[in-house]
């Protein structure tokens, strides 16, 4: 089904277009793609504060093209930039030796999901949903751990990981984090269980 999605800029002025939501493109960011992603992280930071610091040290540009960088998508509705979600490589430090304790491999094979946002005038469409199912694949299909860092009180991507199956394995404090917040959660994406011997006395499959 066709649905008619309106946007809404910073000034009031409506614009549209008619797209099937399910169709959302994830594609490699490119360099044209950061101007619009900054726009977006900037118009919503007071409302969603992600990043939670704005703006960001090291200004916005670092803040979504970071040197640990592996990979990066963008989501791209009808030639609108609405989305983000990148793979970082993962530090020899408190945080990855917490999350390489937890899956029990060494650091170098952890892939850290981050700087995943959509624009919220396309809230609840799948979008942060469709970047993550991405860059779960990537990071899973290269023999990586997925593992990702999330500020508690941002309950939506709290809830989103916690849906999608991640769990909790600790907390920590950056030094970017106020005192007056809760630590940063840890979490990881458990390894899925291997297929045990078939039971006694089970069926064996039928011949040809």
């Amino acid at each position: 089904m066709r649905r008619r999605i309106e946007l809404v800029d910073e000034v009031g002025t409506a614009f549209s277009y008619t797209r099937v939501v399910s169709n959302v493109q994830i594609r490699r960011r490119c360099d044209v793609d950061l101007p619009p992603l900054i726009d977006i992280l900037a118009r919503q930071q007071a409302q969603t504060q992600y990043p939670f610091q704005w703006p960001p040290d090291r200004g916005p540009e670092h803040f979504l093209r970071r040197p640990t960088e592996i990979e990066a998508w963008v989501a791209d509705l009808a030639g609108n930039v609405v989305g983000h979600v990148a793979i970082q490589s993962v530090a020899s430090d408190e945080l990855g030796h917490m999350w390489a304790a937890a899956l029990g491999v060494p650091i170098i094979e952890l892939r850290c999901i981050s700087v995943l946002f959509a624009d919220r005038r396309l809230a609840r469409r799948g979008i942060g949903s469709a970047l993550l199912a991405r860059a779960t694949e990537r990071a899973l299909a290269g023999g990586g751990a997925p593992v990702l860092d999330v500020v508690a009180g941002h309950l939506d991507a709290v809830s989103l990981y916690l849906n999608r199956g991640w769990q909790e394995v600790g907390r920590f404090r950056p030094e970017w984090l106020p005192s007056s917040q809760e630590p940063v959660r840890a979490m990881i994406l458990p390894k899925p269980e291997p297929a045990g011997p078939p039971s006694c006395g089970s069926t064996p499959p039928a011949g040809p």
